[in-house]
């Protein structure tokens, strides 16, 4: 039933429009008959009315004749914005008198507003992603007046004001109460907990307890134990204000079981509740009734004056101990009383822990009550309540493997505290996360328009905004996308993700869980979630590789978003790039060497890259230039080697560098080789003989004096001491114990890859195998392996590249400027010197193309393209020299020597920490600054190219020589000023025209090379020398200058960023520098066809082919990683949390102290108020004391 209110007497409806902006609203009338079925009535109203189910149920009990105005109007608005809140979080059903009047009237201006914003974001919405695209989503707006109708007709024994009241018109549904207003409160509230036990029934299908007496009868009857097996729906009343009537309803919820909130502050019932339940509490219990009924009397008396002129004081004194006995309970709390004030604005984390603790501990550890409590302080996005209060009744912890409430809180913006409760508790994301579920979440959630806008950048026309996901989002798009934003290829595998949450690993259940993450952690980028990232990052097994990963993402996603978040996407991108810094960091203070393993180790789920790699490939230069990762590239590029005395020797330990890799023998005095280093890849080198001498696996390392490896190799050859039928065991049973002993410390150690104890063994050393012997005696180094080992260094080979390039620049430089028939021979060394240069460049390229090195290959098949037309060009020049002029030859030669030296800088430069920022700096003048001046000074040329030709040299012939003489002047100008050209010259004053009788001819002199000068003249060849030399030029010196202030700190992180590049660039070239580098070529194709003769074996082949630093990194890679190192991680990554965190409360405290300051300061001057309008009475009262005791005195006086 819809219509217009207000209803008669009868329950019928009369019109009577108080406000033409409100329509009619549902409505349900309750009879004036004491035998009415109030269960009956409230079911048929939440059928009629047809709502979902709420969360929480809000009733406010307030005054409706007795509502006086807020002592502080800040603390009106916090309630208000604390109700809209709640109502936005959570369906919520708000009950009150539904008056146009008081707290009723309050909150319907709330909803108003309210109601107003969403209608005004809706077709916002509706605006900006068209008509066909749904809005968001929010919880509807449920506010209703429990109405009597007595107060809207007037029909009140004592009235306040004479008008009738009227309906509020923001107020959704009505149900009006016939009856005396006295009556009607009983039964309003009796009502309002009807309707929580038939919503229950109805909506969520529990069963209907039988009540066959009227509502009057069964006021007595609690709820709570009609549905004590069952999860309730909370329903909390709030006492705000209040008069007589509203304490028989606060008597009445509390007879029900229903908590009670009461607002003290806010004056009349709630203060007078606020202070007898105070009161009584402090008391406890004790001969203390008398004094208190006696305190309260006066309380009330103060409050209600009209009580005591009716009677009725005793009876509401009664009435409140009444209500304070009911509010004490043993096993829960009834009543709560709260201060009005501003944080009445947080009114949520207010109620929810009043409905925790008015229910039985028995309720409260129900499974179905503790989820939906956990589930409502998830929407209420109140995570320490849910922890405090929810979580701490889940013994089973059923809540947190819940993959229902997981995924609502991945849903729900802003729910990251709560997803971290999930992954502390251990819940199994690969058991909650398939091709299915990673869909839905991304059909399902909130605010997805990014994702959406992403998608129609990369896939234009496919996706739109009204459109439902396909299933090849997650099993196509989603590894195309990922590969667009960081360059790796099939991230993920939706096969795989499947196949795990079936249970059918792939490999094993870690690794499942790592894939989850993997595929979770995508999800929240994509969707720009920045916070709930970084929360799951906590969890992740690689917290530095997913930080690198992430960061690259956010750093792709800048590139397809609108200009307003790129800025923002880039700072998430360096915060997670700081973040991969600081546990790096916090790792390299703790052990340096695990943080080495880490730079080393190649992960499988990132395509086999190093850290390094990943940061060097998204461009993330604050991480390369970390100290551990640049001590890592100095190891990668000294490649083992050192060079013997001080830094300020009077030889610098380059040049002895090279004159020991020249002359050979200085090797012995100048040259050190790392003995660790030797150590360990000798013993690679001779795995295979190693292997044959007994041991177990390739990788295990065989180090000098290692107890383990000397227990293996004896353990192969001697038999296996737990196989105590062996003939070669025939030892003392304390020899088998101790061997027991050594082999429980070896299983500890391999498992756990934590070194230990060094082992006692009753093995003779001298069985043990040549290699360990070879170890052991540490032989010197054979002199061919340390020349290898020299040519073969990054650093070497950098020095001897650089030599021989300036030795073929000499030889360029010469040939150039020869004359040209005298330098035949010079110029087949250059022809032969060059193609060998180029050919080293190009197999080089190639070579680190194949293994994925960080290398342009557009750019090096540009500068290979460019040497061999400039090769292919000077030789067909140089044979057929009557093609062209010789001049145009030389030219050819003098460009060609030209790039050749700036190839120089680029290639050899960089490497210099002094130069490498330098040329950085140099690069962003030219490509920044300098086209930026070049694009604002050119109009000004081209404009006076014209202009002073035009005006100058009127009469010169138009052909080439004007073109160039106007280019020459005004470009040249940037240079110098033409001053002569604005001189008198005698020669030009000889042939100067007087009478100017053709008027073809302009100039004023018969010469026309001559310039014609002039006022005008003088005037444009001012003003652009003006413009040109003292505006632009000094705006170009400024430029320059800013840049390299900007840039100080900048450039040096691309110096060391580009530093990595440099060093593998060195790492993987040929030991021998062109046109040597032919000899090693040569060998490599040797070896190449003995391989496929299979005269070699391919690992040999390998071995001898592939540049020996590359080899370096290769077996530094390959350290496998134990689940110590991953949990290693994990704890170093929640501890970096901790310590944030606690910075960040750090860093908070001198606010919140100035806060509570300034709270003090305010409570001290309303104090200071206060007690200056108390002395102000108390000086009134003096002089009205002191004025009676001189009347008496006057009446003592004249009675005597």
């Amino acid at each position: 039933m819809e219509s217009e209110v207000t209803p008669n007497a009868a329950g019928g409806s009369s019109s009577r429009d108080r406000s033409s902006t409100w329509t009619s609203k549902p409505f349900v009338v309750v009879p004036n008959d004491d035998a009415v079925n109030l269960p009956e009535i409230a079911a048929a109203a939440v059928k009629q009315f047809a709502l979902s189910s709420p969360d929480i149920i809000l009733t406010f009990v307030s005054g409706t004749r007795a509502f006086g105005t807020w002592k502080n109007e800040d603390h009106r608005a916090a309630l208000q914005k604390g109700i809209i809140k709640i109502i936005n979080a959570c369906e919520t059903w708000i009950l009150d008198a539904g008056l146009d009047y008081g707290l009723s009237r309050m909150i319907g201006n709330a909803v108003r507003d309210e109601q107003r914003y969403r209608k005004s974001r809706k077709e916002y919405e509706m605006f900006a992603k068209g008509h066909q695209q749904q809005p968001h989503s929010r919880h509807s707006v449920v506010l209703m007046g429990i109405t009597a109708t007595a107060l809207l007709e007037g029909k009140s024994d004592q009235p306040l004001q004479q008008d009738p009241l009227g309906t509020d018109p923001s107020h959704t549904h009505f149900i009006f109460v016939n009856g005396p207003v006295e009556a009607v409160a009983a039964r309003q509230a009796n009502l309002a907990v009807e309707l929580v036990h038939q919503t229950m029934h109805v909506l969520q299908k529990i069963p209907n307890s039988p009540s066959n007496a009227p509502s009057s009868a069964a006021a007595g009857e609690n709820v709570s134990e009609k549905l004590a097996q069952h999860e309730q729906i909370p329903l909390v009343a709030m006492l705000v204000q209040g008069d007589e009537t509203a304490l028989d309803m606060v008597e009445i919820y509390l007879k029900h079981g229903v908590p009670v909130l009461v607002v003290k502050g806010t004056g009349l019932m709630a203060d007078v509740l606020a202070f007898a339940f105070e009161e009584c509490k402090e008391l406890g219990p004790g001969p203390h009734l008398e004094k208190f009924r006696l305190d309260m009397t006066k309380h009330i008396g103060r409050i209600f004056p009209a009580s005591v002129a009716d009677g009725s004081l005793e009876n509401l004194c009664e009435k409140l101990l009444k209500c304070i006995g009911l509010a004490k309970q043993p096993d829960k709390e009834l009543m709560s009383v709260i201060a009005s004030s501003e944080y009445l604005s947080d009114l949520d984390s207010i109620v929810l822990p009043v409905i925790f603790a008015a229910r039985s501990p028995s309720l409260n550890a129900l499974p179905q009550q503790i989820s939906k409590d956990f589930l409502l302080t998830m929407k209420l996005n109140r995570p320490n309540l849910a922890r405090a209060n929810v979580l701490r009744r889940d013994y089973d912890g059923v809540v947190l493997a819940n993959n229902e409430l997981f995924e609502k809180a991945l849903l729900w913006l802003g729910r990251e505290s709560f997803v971290e409760e999930f992954m502390e508790g251990d819940i199994a994301v690969h058991k909650f996360l398939n091709h299915s579920s990673l869909l839905r979440l991304f059909r399902l959630a909130d605010n997805r328009d990014f994702f959406v806008a992403l998608l129609e950048d990369i896939f234009p026309g496919r996706f739109s905004q009204n459109e439902s996901f396909e299933e090849s989002l997650v099993t196509v798009d989603l590894n195309l996308i990922i590969q667009q934003l960081t360059t790796l290829p099939k991230f993920l595998s939706m096969h795989e993700l499947s196949s795990n949450y079936f249970g059918l690993y792939a490999h094993d259940a870690f690794v499942a869980e790592r894939k989850a993450m993997n595929a979770l952690m995508v999800w929240a980028v994509l969707m720009n979630r920045f916070s709930l990232a970084e929360t799951l990052l906590k969890f992740c097994e690689d917290p530095i590789p997913m930080a690198l990963f992430v960061s690259a993402m956010f750093r792709g996603l800048s590139g397809h978003c609108d200009a307003s978040l790129t800025t923002k996407l880039h700072e998430q991108s360096r915060n997670f790039s700081m973040k991969a810094i600081d546990i790096l960091d916090m790792s390299y203070r703790e052990s340096s060497e695990r943080t080495f393993d880490l730079l080393n180790q190649k992960f499988a789920d990132f395509n086999n890259k190093t850290p390094i790699k990943m940061a060097y490939e998204s461009e993330n230069k604050f991480f390369l230039a970390h100290e551990s990762c640049q001590i890592w590239l100095t190891r990668l590029w000294e490649g083992g080697i050192k060079v013997y005395g001080p830094t300020d020797s009077l030889i610098p330990s380059e040049a002895k560098l090279i004159i020991s890799a020249l002359l050979l023998f200085p090797i012995n005095f100048w040259i050190q080789f790392d003995s660790k280093e030797f150590l360990k890849h000798q013993e690679a080198d001779n795995a295979a003989d190693i292997n044959e001498n007994g041991s177990l696996h390739n990788d295990v390392p065989l180090e000098q004096d290692d107890p383990v490896g000397l227990l293996l190799r004896n353990i192969s050859r001697h038999g296996d001491p737990m196989d105590l039928s062996s003939p070669k065991n025939n030892e003392t049973s304390e020899a088998t114990l101790q061997k027991l002993e050594d082999l429980s410390l070896l299983e500890s150690r391999l498992v756990s890859g934590k070194p230990t104890e060094p082992l006692s063994l009753n093995v003779p050393r001298k069985r043990a195998p040549p290699v360990i012997r070879y170890h052991r005696r540490r032989k010197a180094l054979p002199f061919w392996r340390k020349v290898y080992y020299l040519w073969s260094a990054p650093r070497t080979k950098f020095w001897m590249f650089q030599l021989f390039y300036w030795v073929y620049l000499a030889i360029f430089s010469i040939a150039v400027i020869l004359p040209s028939c005298n330098k035949t021979h010079l110029d087949a060394v250059i022809f032969i010197w060059t193609a060998f240069g180029v050919i080293e460049l190009g197999l080089r390229t190639a070579y680190q193309a194949r293994h994925d090195f960080p290398v342009s290959i557009r750019r090096r098949v540009i500068e290979i393209v460019v040497t061999i037309v400039f090769v292919l060009a000077a030789v067909i020049l140089r044979r057929y020299s009557g093609l062209v002029r010789p001049l145009y030859t030389r030219a050819l030669f003098a460009t060609g020597l030209l790039y050749m030296y700036y190839r120089m800088i680029s290639v050899f430069f960089p490497m210099n920490p002094d130069l490498g920022p330098t040329l950085y700096r140099i690069k962003r003048m030219i490509l920044v600054d300098f086209v930026s001046f070049v694009r604002l000074a050119f109009p000004f040329i081209l404009a006076n190219l014209f202009v002073l030709q035009a005006v100058m040299y009127p009469d010169v012939p138009f052909g080439v020589e004007t073109w160039r003489q106007g280019f020459h002047r005004a470009f040249f100008t940037l240079f110098t000023a033409f001053i002569q050209e604005i001189d008198y010259t005698p020669r030009c004053e000889a042939t100067r025209i007087f009478n100017h009788s053709d008027t073809c001819w302009t100039g004023d002199y018969a010469d026309h090379t001559c310039p014609t000068l002039g006022v005008i003249s003088y005037v444009l060849n001012i003003q652009y020398w003006i413009i040109m030399r003292l505006i632009l030029m000094v705006l170009l010196s400024a430029l320059f200058a800013a840049t390299m202030i900007k840039v100080k700190e900048d450039a040096e992180y691309i110096f060391k960023y580009q530093r990595y590049s440099t060093v593998l660039d060195f790492a993987s070239r040929s030991a021998l520098p062109p046109p040597l580098s032919v000899v090693g070529y040569l060998f490599d194709w040797i070896v190449a066809c003995c391989a496929r003769t299979k005269r070699i074996d391919p690992g040999h082949r390998k071995q001898l082919t592939q540049p020996r630093s590359i080899k370096l990194i290769d077996r530094r890679s390959a350290v496998i990683r134990s689940n110590e190192s991953y949990s290693y991680w994990m704890g170093l990554t929640k501890e970096y949390y901790r310590k944030k965190a606690e910075e960040e409360r750090e860093r908070k405290v001198p606010a919140e102290q100035l806060k509570k300051i300034n709270a003090l300061s305010a409570e001290q001057s309303t104090l200071r108020g206060e007690l200056a309008v108390l002395g102000e009475k108390l000086k009134q009262l003096e002089g009205t004391c002191t004025t009676l005791l001189d009347f008496e005195k006057a009446r003592f006086s004249a009675a005597e």
